[in-house]
């Protein structure tokens, strides 16, 4: 009889098989349609949105908290200086499209975690049928709070947050709890890391007379890289969104110039609404950085003092978002 197979050489296969499974049955459930707390979807941090947010298998520092809870099972991302302090935070901000307003901060002591999340846009006109004219601007919010923590079993590192998610607009106002789930694995073999991650589970959001259902997106990811003999990372991700096809995403981030981290990604979308978002569905020619319409660009600074991250994402018509980020490992060092 042949030899069998070591039991962890299965696991990329079981990943995948469970990422599938899932959503398959996600898709039977629920059709195409609006979701709620849509706010969920603009990612978090600049380091991970300037790969093409294709780290689901990368988690190795705050941004984990959005992208795969089961990386506060894993050490941090590799110190050049050998040594990795046992606290870290990351506060962020991004201008957004059509004067958009959004602010992240993190905190994590492996292997627990905090994140929040802010959206404010200012000056929503309000109309009535009876006049044509603004009757006056409106201001709208949203907010998540979360807190996860994250275990090994076995080497496979698995994580989970509960979270609180509240939107208000006009006086109005609805809230709802969300849980993500995630798992984790990076071989010790060679730099190859699999992750797998549900995010947004829970029982939708009522506002006023109408229940939508929360963002769930089901994310599975392999890298290659994240070791201190390749510190870089080449990543392959899909997403399977609530109601929508899947999404391919690849990401790249290169540590090769010193203190300065360069990084690039790119996700697939399907041709209506990239024409929608391009205005060739209506003859419009796209020009400039529209033309870039997918691709996700992203630099970084690393300092004695903690990491500044810069990325930039075109939107088509609509304009380029610019998200910064400031991450810093602090506390007493240990190797």
């Amino acid at each position: 009889m042949g030899k069998c197979l070591p039991r962890r050489s299965l696991l990329p296969v079981l990943f995948f098989a469970l990422f599938f499974s899932l959503r398959a049955s996600d898709s039977s459930a629920e059709g195409a349609g609006t979701t709620a707390a849509t706010f969920l979807k603009l990612g978090y941090g600049a380091r991970a949105i300037g790969s093409g947010e294709a780290f689901a298998s990368v988690a190795n520092d705050v941004s984990a908290l959005h992208y795969n809870p089961a990386g506060l099972a894993h050490p941090a991302a590799v110190d050049p200086k050998g040594g990795a302090g046992p606290y870290e935070a990351l506060a962020s901000h991004a201008l957004l499209v059509q004067d958009v307003r959004l602010t992240q901060a993190g905190f994590v002591r492996r292997p627990f975690g905090v994140s929040l999340t802010y959206l404010s846009l200012g000056g929503i006109e309000t109309r009535t049928a009876e006049t044509p004219e603004p009757d006056g601007k409106v201001g709208a919010s949203d907010m998540a709070l979360g807190v996860s923590y994250g275990k090994k079993f076995g080497g496979v590192g698995l994580g989970v947050t509960g979270r609180y998610i509240r939107s208000a607009i006009a006086g109005y106002s609805a809230s709802a709890l969300a849980l993500d789930l995630g798992l984790l694995h990076r071989l010790e073999s060679r730099p190859v890391s699999f992750g797998l991650a549900i995010a947004n589970l829970g029982p939708g959001m009522r506002f006023i007379d109408r229940t939508d259902p929360l963002p769930t997106v089901l994310r599975a990811g392999v890298t290659y890289g994240l070791s201190r003999d390749f510190p870089h990372a080449l990543t392959f991700q899909l997403d399977a969104p609530r109601g929508a096809g899947l999404v391919a995403r690849l990401g790249a981030e290169y540590l090769g110039f010193g203190p300065i981290a360069l990084r690039a990604g790119y996700r697939t979308f399907d041709k209506e609404q990239r024409a929608a978002s391009l205005g060739t569905a209506l003859g419009s020619t796209a020009s400039g950085l529209s033309e870039f319409y997918g691709m996700f660009l992203g630099a970084g600074l690393r300092t004695p003092f903690g990491n500044l991250d810069y990325a930039l994402v075109p939107y088509g018509e609509l304009g380029s978002a610019h998200r910064v980020s400031f991450s810093m490992n602090f506390g007493k060092h240990t190797p």
